[in-house]
């Protein structure tokens, strides 16, 4: 008996520990009522606020929202509606002004275009069949390869262009044009023709730098066939001056297959410009303009002669010996011409002012001082 009240006491008071209490369950289910439905009501303030404050119409937008739509937002949006909570996101309910428009339709135009030639490449080459990672491997690797043939090839380069020294370019000019001869070839040559690079590089780079002699080493530029007429004008001249023997044109021309007068024209063509500033002899400090003869500039004898009437002219040769004769005096011309000596003097001092006057006028003005 007193194991079987031990045992009741003990339910007991398990039962009383216990979180099943009939009470305390109850106060419980009542607590959490009263806060889902402060939730509920918490949720549905925060609703009604976000929709009065959706409904404001902003100033610069040109749209008005019906009354109908006002109240339909008011009510919520249904987040189980994929459709309908779409179209009322804020994406699809903000305008856009003018600058907007025309920026965003700036960047579509110019997507458009992008994918226009994306797919014209992909109709064209197809895909490449490799990832980025790939892809930006081949272009690093492909990119070292060529650096790499280049430097090993470069003193190809500077072999072909010592070949070509003193022909009008200079040597960097000469390396640059053989570098990209190099670069040339790198694109053309095909490993399977059977025959090493160098080889092949070696006729594009000589053909690189003959182009450009053709085409810069002259002030006027030549034609390529002049230029290769020249070369084998060249070289029959020093076949003759071997054989002890220097050649006229008329021997060239027969010799080479052409005229006389194409030869000589050939010639002439062939050489270069001189500078008027450069010196005439090399131990004076005359330049080629001190000794060259100005056309538009008159002989002095031809001056005088305009600017001069008969009488006054003949004073001014016999005063002077301009014809080769000995200067003479006043008087000597006086007898010549029947004229006193005084009136020989006004004739000679009226002449020499109106040479004084023209002189200026035809760039001899440096020697109205020697006019006395």
């Amino acid at each position: 008996m007193t194991s079987v009240f031990l045992g009741m006491l003990l339910i007991i008071n398990l039962l009383l520990r216990s979180p099943h209490d009939p009470a305390k369950v109850l106060t419980r289910r009542e607590d959490e009522a009263e806060k889902s439905k402060w939730l509920l009501d918490r949720r549905s303030r925060r609703r009604r606020r976000s929709n009065k404050t959706s409904a404001v119409i902003s100033d610069a937008s040109p749209y008005v929202i019906p009354t109908d739509v006002s109240r339909k937002m008011s009510r919520g949006v249904d987040t189980n509606d994929a459709l309908r909570f779409f179209l009322w996101g804020p994406e699809t309910r903000q305008l856009l002004t003018v600058k907007e428009e025309k920026e965003l339709f700036k960047k579509i135009q110019d997507l458009m275009r992008l994918e226009e030639v994306k797919q014209n490449l992909h109709s064209q080459f197809g895909p490449v069949g490799m990832t980025c990672h790939v892809l930006q491997s081949c272009l690093y690797s492909g990119n070292r390869s060529r650096e790499r043939m280049i430097y090993a090839n470069f003193r190809l380069v500077v072999h072909v262009a010592k070949q070509y020294q003193g022909k009008g370019l200079n040597i960097q000019d000469l390396l640059q044009e053989g570098s990209m001869g190099l670069m040339r070839s790198l694109e053309k040559f095909k490993p399977k023709a059977g025959c090493r690079f160098p080889t092949y590089a070696y006729w594009w780079i000589r053909q690189s730098i003959r182009k450009a002699i053709f085409q810069n080493s002259r002030t006027i530029r030549l034609p390529e066939n002049v230029y290769a007429l020249l070369k084998k004008i060249k070289n029959t001249r020093v076949l003759y001056i071997q054989e002890g023997h220097v050649p006229t044109n008329e021997e060239l021309a027969r010799r080479v297959g052409i005229s006389k007068e194409r030869l000589e024209r050939v010639l002439t063509s062939a050489r270069s410009p001189v500078s008027i500033q450069d010196r005439a002899w090399t131990d004076q400090d005359i330049t080629v303009q001190e000794i060259t003869a100005d056309p538009e500039v008159e002989a002095p004898e031809f001056i005088v002669a305009k600017q001069m009437m008969r009488r006054h002219r003949q004073i001014i040769q016999f005063r002077y010996g301009m014809h080769g004769g000995e200067p003479k005096s006043l008087s000597e011309i006086g007898e010549l011409l029947g004229l006193s000596k005084e009136r020989i003097r006004q004739l000679e001092s009226r002449a020499l002012d109106r040479l004084k006057e023209s002189l200026p006028g035809h760039g001899l003005g440096a020697y109205v001082e020697l006019l006395i």
